[in-house]
């Protein structure tokens, strides 16, 4: 059959161009995205300044702990037993979004932020100025994990300490003023004081998570003061499996390792299941527009009109069902029931005594075909189902010719007709 087409080939055309289009304006939008650069000065384990975490990174690798510095993807880094380190998160650099993805880990070192400072303009990586940012920072950042408790700053004075009441670590800190600690419910403290806890834990089932109130533990600076990289060991060692690693997650510093084109994305998972069903599609879609191969499929016949051709599909229509024998049933009751009304039969016979009737009077009017026996026949017929439609056809004529023969005369309907 020779359709018209459901598209236009303009139309067709125009939307192929229009796929094509904003394939390339995505691919477009997902290569230039937000422009973050690193904070080379920061929090980072790629910072050697004073506020920075190279200097544990290096101490826990030459300790023989697997260390890992993650710019992509930091959940699929750890292997059982390690632990991830979200060091010094700020609300400027990743949505709480992100944040709490990255809180999904078994186990997590939260270190809340506490300094921030100018890049110096004469030597590259040092800071010019140190300067104490804002608890909010903090407080943002400690909400993440315990939304009831709060940050609190302990300025010491020369010669004043904290007396630690609660020490699992057995190890004491030595902190720069002012001292950043927590307070409230929802942690177990670990290093703790009647002013707050340093390193708090929160439990939930099989999730572990610490929280470092204050980074000078584990800073570049901090590291120097005495019994603090004692201290940065032991949580470590505590916090991680024997066979685990250390997960410091950089993204949250600016340190994201982009793929080299975004069209490889479209080859890593969970991407490539789309491609996948895009090239499907592109492929269903070029066979559906291709022309067809061979010699055009001819069209069903049309249904005839007339009474013949209706009888012919009722025909047909029995045949599929496969009611045959019903149907000629039905058929020799009804010749039965037609000439007892036209010979006024008498009234109440019914049965075997409406046949006895009937095959007195043919007999009389000199019927060759025996109502009664055709009758019975059918009845055994009906009883089995057969495949060999004859015997059905030969009780069908015979009914029909012993109907003429008993109402218009033998002579009328003779036997070879």
């Amino acid at each position: 059959m020779n359709g018209e087409p459901v598209f236009s080939r303009r139309l067709l055309i125009g939307w192929i161009a229009g796929a094509a289009a904003i394939f390339a304006i995505s691919l477009y939008l997902m290569g230039a995205g937000e422009v973050t650069g690193p904070d080379s000065t920061g929090a980072s384990t790629f910072s050697r300044s004073a506020i920075g975490h190279a200097g544990i990174a290096e101490v826990l690798t030459r300790l023989g702990v697997p260390v890992v510095k993650s710019r992509y993807n930091s959940l699929e880094k750890l292997s059982p037993g390690s632990v991830l380190v979200i060091a010094e998160p700020r609300p400027a650099r990743q949505s709480e979004e992100t944040i709490r993805t990255l809180l999904k880990a078994n186990t997590i070192l939260l270190v809340l932020p506490k300094w921030s400072g100018e890049p110096s303009e004469q030597k590259d990586g040092w800071l010019r100025q140190v300067s104490e940012r804002n608890a909010g920072d903090a407080q943002w950042a400690l909400n993440l994990v315990a939304p009831r408790a709060t940050i609190v700053r302990e300025s010491m004075k020369a010669g004043d300490s904290i007396t630690w009441s609660t020490n699992a670590l057995g190890l004491t800190p030595s902190l720069a003023s002012p001292i950043q600690l927590v307070r409230g419910t929802g942690l177990r403290a670990i290093i703790g004081s009647d002013r707050g806890m340093l390193i708090g834990e929160i439990s939930d089932r099989n999730r572990r998570i610490w929280v470092l109130s204050d980074p000078d533990v584990i800073s570049n600076h901090g590291l120097a003061r005495e019994g603090n990289a004692a201290l940065a060991v032991e949580l470590f060692k505590r916090l991680r499996d024997a066979d685990g690693s250390v997960v410091f997650d950089e993204t949250v510093h600016g340190y994201v390792a982009k793929p080299e084109t975004p069209l490889l994305l479209m080859f890593r998972f969970p991407f490539v299941v789309a491609t996948a069903q895009g090239l499907i599609a592109v492929a269903l879609l070029m066979w559906a527009t291709l022309a067809r191969f061979g010699v055009p499929q001819s069209a069903p016949p049309a249904l005839r009109a007339g009474r013949e051709g209706l009888l012919q599909n009722m025909a047909k229509l029995i045949e599929f069902t496969g009611h045959q024998q019903v149907m000629l049933a039905r058929y020799i009751q009804e010749t039965v029931r037609d000439v007892a009304r036209q010979l006024h039969a008498p009234r109440g016979l019914s049965g075997e005594a409406l046949l006895a009737w009937l095959q007195r009077v043919g007999t009389a009017r000199g019927a060759d075909v025996d109502c009664g026996a055709v009758v019975r026949r059918a009845s055994e017929l009906g009883m089995a189902r057969r495949r060999d439609l004859t015997p059905l056809i030969r009780l069908a004529r015979d009914i029909h010719r012993w109907k003429g023969e008993i109402l218009d005369g033998r002579s009328r309907h003779p036997r070879d007709h």
